[in-house]
């Protein structure tokens, strides 16, 4: 089981950072997955606002993995963060407009409960 939740947790990482580079690239794919599915073209400042979130969730990734390898992670209240940047996220996809925007409620859930469980390990 903690395997397909590793690898649940990965996919949804890919997700995230697929749909975050395609609202920066203006990409078809992502037009009705973000920003409310509001845009026929992604405003620039939208796209700049969600190159930092590319950079974001790379660290995410960046510390998601450093805990699965059991190095530290510092500061320690990191992955609680994430967490908590998680549930709003999950909130924000749900709210959504967009049918389409809801679906990310998953793979932002998933990542929620990971950082949650994380935080647990490097706390302990």
């Amino acid at each position: 089981m903690k395997r397909i939740f590793k690898v649940a947790v990965l996919l949804s990482f890919a997700w995230n950072l697929a749909l975050v580079i395609g609202v920066v690239l203006n990409a078809g794919y992502a037009l009705p997955r973000a920003a409310g599915g509001q845009f026929e073209s992604f405003p620039m400042g939208i796209r700049f606002l969600y190159v930092s979130t590319t950079f974001v969730v790379l660290y995410q990734i960046y510390v998601y993995l450093q805990i699965m390898q059991n190095k530290s992670v510092k500061p320690v209240w990191v992955p609680k963060a994430f967490a908590y940047l998680g549930l709003v996220s999950v909130f924000m996809n749900a709210i959504s407009r967009s049918t389409q925007e809801q679906i990310n409620v998953i793979p932002a859930s998933i990542i929620a409960v990971a950082f949650f469980v994380a935080s647990k390990r490097v706390r302990s």
